[in-house]
């Protein structure tokens, strides 16, 4: 076969299918879909690569951003591969000490890694067979081998394409951990695929294997190349592609783009241009004035942002169901110029803006039974951007789903509102109607999360009752059970890490054996008795003096912040599994609040101290609530005289709880190793419950 065109087509696919390895985020439903394709064709031979790449190459060049995009792919990726060092592996074995290999074959391979697009009469097929004559000369002496041709590595690169596009189309989240393995096996296919270069590879040869080639890859995926740099030569590919084949799919002749250009908006490039003359601003100004500056960025950037956040949606009826879908091409164009403010305040700043949430609201919808629809392509790119969640609003009703792990694919959200009726909360008051919620991810069921979800239900008339005392109550098969809620104004908020059917309901409980602490423990008591934080230990009894233990303090601590987390896992060797404080421990471990008195024990049984509940207190209250540290400890800490009986590890967690009055000392004293009763615990919880930053 006689190559008179450009070689460099045969690494278009190759370059951005390695690429994708580098900054797209994976899904459990394949990496495929978050691309955006999913039946792949290829060119059956390079030649009908070539003809295609040509097509795709006249397209190109008319789009100037685009040219210009591509080829900024291509400086990162030759940056990347610059110094050798992603490829010595490779080098070394095919050199075996040959000065007169290593340096060109170097060379060979980056041109053949980072030549992403062709732009002139050097990326020939000609040029190349022409320019390493010499090298693959001296490889043949070197290994013995009778032929070896620029073509022969032009076909293995080709297949490399191939099989490693093969693979992104079945990646995911389940067998992610054995990318390299996949890899390893894709390029060892590769390798058979070319008797030559097969020959050159063998054992005896240059014992070139799968995972050699694997290791360039990873590499490149581990490199410095600029996933908005990716994406943005993918748009620019995609563009030219369409224009070029416009009754074909995205993917064709081997050579990917994805299916749809994202149109940034107009302001958020605006605002890019802004950015790029601020980060020279920056480079000359004062401390004082950068400070001024960066303030002003971060303000603009969240206002853009705040803007963007705001979906536009549609609503469709049909018979006693409503059905709720977002605008996607405004949806995707919006959260895209959100990832492009933050990257853009990022690249000229320094600074992050941490909490990203948009809000999609479907306004008052008058059917009981809803239906929301989020697109594969929304959860993906929200995940790309890295949004923090989703806040869905209709009717009153506020779901804000978590993005990224449980929720990284499509969503079907069902929501179905029925009355609350005396048999349906067992004889107490309500304050909400029923909602059952039913959600599928990927197209299958989903019922608990990685992460919880916030809900927000709407209250109904709750004359005469005593608000404080209500509850979202989960309803099982033989009755309710409570998991609490804060309310505010005519709404209480949960977070919840399973779905099931949900109702508000006023929960009075009452204990025969409090009369002792009501004075400053009645009111604790009851409230959080009624939230379902704490439980009396036998019917009517509370036990107000009975001491408290670790493990008991964390259930309450992570039931009252709605910390639970099925999917976390405890590390102690002293808490078995099935233990019934384990999940507790496990969601409180796993948020930081909570540390073992050793590395492997944390001893569930013992009394838990006053430093140690104020220390826990603490780091929830800042996990929940972004609560700041205390900036003077030991001026926090002054006041009591038995200060320095606290553990140093303690400090700043007693310095906390006390400054905002959550445990606070008696007599000049916090006594931070005595252990506390469950009145105190139930104080100390109610606080808790009730702060706010």
């Amino acid at each position: 076969m006689t190559f008179k065109r450009k070689l460099a087509v045969t690494t278009i696919a190759a370059s951005v299918a390695m690429s994708a390895f580098a900054g797209i985020p994976l899904s459990s439903k394949g990496l495929s879909e978050k691309l955006g394709f999913n039946n792949v064709a290829y060119a059956t031979n390079l030649s009908d690569l070539i003809t295609k790449s040509d097509k795709l190459y006249t397209e190109l060049v008319k789009d100037t951003e685009g040219l210009e995009a591509v080829n900024q792919l291509k400086g990162q990726l030759q940056t990347a591969l610059a110094d050798g060092t992603i490829v010595s592996g490779l080098v070394a074995k095919i050199a075996k000490g040959n000065s007169d290999i290593s340096d060109d074959l170097q060379g060979l391979l980056i041109e053949l890694l980072s030549n992403v697009i062709p732009n002139d009469a050097e990326d020939t097929f000609e040029y190349y067979a022409g320019e390493y004559a010499g090298l693959l000369g001296h490889i043949r002496t070197t290994h013995g081998l009778t032929a070896l041709s620029v073509e022969d590595l032009a076909s293995v690169i080709l297949q490399l394409q191939v099989n490693f596009s093969t693979l992104l189309v079945d990646i995911n989240l389940d067998n992610i951990l054995t990318i390299k393995d996949q890899l390893k096996a894709a390029a060892t296919n590769a390798i058979a695929s070319n008797t030559n270069v097969a020959t050159l590879a063998g054992p005896t040869k240059a014992d070139i294997t799968g995972e050699d080639l694997a290791d360039i890859y990873v590499g490149l995926q581990n490199s410095s190349v600029s996933n908005t740099t990716v994406i943005a030569a993918y748009n620019a590919l995609n563009k030219a592609y369409k224009a070029a084949f416009p009754s074909t799919p995205p993917w064709s002749g081997g050579i990917y783009v994805p299916p749809a250009t994202i149109d940034i908006p107009a302001e958020v490039k605006e605002l890019e241009k802004k950015f790029e003359e601020l980060a020279e601003k920056l480079e000359n100004a004062s401390d004082e004035e950068k400070a001024e500056l960066i303030a002003e960025a971060i303000a603009e950037a969240q206002a853009l942002i705040d803007k963007l956040s705001d979906l536009s949606t549609s609503v469709t009826v049909s018979g006693d169901v409503a059905t709720l879908k977002l605008d996607e091409n405004k949806a995707l164009a919006a959260i895209a110029g959100i990832g492009a403010v933050v990257e853009a305040l990022e690249e000229a700043t320094g600074a992050t803006i941490e909490n990203l949430d948009v809000t999609v609201d479907f306004g008052n919808v008058a059917q009981d039974n809803l239906v929301i629809a989020l697109s594969d392509a929304v959860m993906k790119k929200a995940v790309e951007v890295g949004l923090t969640g989703i806040i869905l609003k209709v009717s009153g009703l506020e779901v804000k789903l978590p993005v990224g792990g449980t929720f990284s694919n499509a969503v079907d959200f069902k929501i179905n509102k029925s009355e609350a009726t005396e048999e349906v909360t067992g004889g107490l008051q309500a304050a909400s109607d029923v909602f059952e919620f039913i959600l599928s991810v990927g197209g299958k069921s989903t019922t608990t999360f990685s992460n919880p979800i916030q809900i927000v239900f709407p209250l109904g008339d709750t004359t005469g009752l005593d608000t404080e005392l209500l509850t979202v109550a989960k309803l099982l098969k033989d009755g309710l059970e409570f998991h609490g809620g804060r309310v505010k104004g005519k709404t209480i908020i949960e977070s919840r890490d399973s779905f099931s059917s949900y109702v508000v309901v006023e929960n009075s409980v009452s204990f025969d054996d409090t009369a002792s602490v009501d004075a400053w423990a009645g009111r604790a008591i009851e409230v959080i008795a009624a939230k379902g934080v704490i439980h009396g230990k036998l019917e009517g009894q509370f036990d107000p003096s009975a001491k408290v233990t670790r493990a008991q303090f964390a259930k309450m601590l992570v039931r009252a912040l709605d910390l639970n987390n099925q999917a976390a896992k405890e590390k102690f060797a002293d808490v078995e599994d099935d233990a019934w404080y384990a999940p507790y421990i496990a969601a409180a471990s796993e948020n930081g609040i909570i540390y073992g008195r050793s590395a492997t024990r944390f001893d569930p049984h013992a009394e838990v101290t006053r430093a140690e509940m104020a220390t826990m207190v603490a780091r929830g209250l800042k996990a929940t609530s972004g609560a700041a540290d205390i900036e003077d400890v030991e001026k926090a800490l002054q006041a009591f005289a038995d200060a320095e009986q606290i553990n140093e590890t303690l400090k700043q967690g007693v310095a906390f709880a006390a400054e905002h009055s959550i445990v606070v000392g008696n007599g000049g004293k916090f006594a931070p190793n005595a252990s506390a009763t469950r009145a105190q615990a139930a104080v100390i919880i109610y606080r808790a419950f009730n702060f706010e930053v």
